[in-house]
């Protein structure tokens, strides 16, 4: 191996774990959701989150020549209607990692919300449709520790590695 890169189906991997990490604990903690929070325009952190699995969706729709969902369809009142939508993308970027004929290097122009119209090959859409959400839940667990809440370890070496023994922490 000379390229240390994540490959796609790492990456994805990463994303979804994270994705259920964030389902549980708002499962166990839905109040959590209607936190204020000043992340990327948002109001709350349901709103925060709607905004994660509207790109993750959005963009898995555009790289497979789906017209993207419309924004304002996409719900944000319950963890279970916020994973849903992450559940979809996620099924969508797993099948399209499963095609060997899918060409990533292909090149599509799409509009979005706040860049206007962009260009961009195929595998740099993936890329970011996933670690978009990854940036984001990052700055969302800030919040959550402000909050009192304990959203766990969401490095990828933590979900990569093997643990050989058991911690010591002074």
């Amino acid at each position: 191996m000379n390229d240390p890169a994540l490959t796609g189906k790492e990456l994805l991997a990463w994303n979804h774990a994270t994705a259920q990490r964030w389902h549980a604990l708002l499962s166990d903690h839905p109040e959590f959701l209607a936190a204020p929070c000043d992340i990327y325009r948002s109001g709350t952190v349901g709103q925060l989150l709607q905004h994660i699995v509207a790109a993750e969706l959005r963009y898995a729709e555009r790289l497979t020549d789906t017209p993207p969902t419309d924004y304002s369809a996409i719900p944000f009142s319950t963890a279970l209607e916020i994973f849903q939508t992450h559940d979809r993308a996620h099924q969508i970027l797993s099948v399209l990692l499963s095609d060997q004929t899918f060409q990533w290097d292909r090149k599509l122009e799409f509009n979005t919300l706040t860049a206007g119209r962009l260009a961009a090959p195929c595998r740099v859409i993936f890329q970011h449709a996933l670690l978009h959400g990854i940036c984001h839940y990052a700055q969302l667990a800030t919040i959550a520790r402000q909050q009192g809440l304990s959203p766990g370890p969401m490095d990828y070496l933590l979900m990569a590695a093997q643990r050989i023994d058991t911690p010591q922490i002074p």
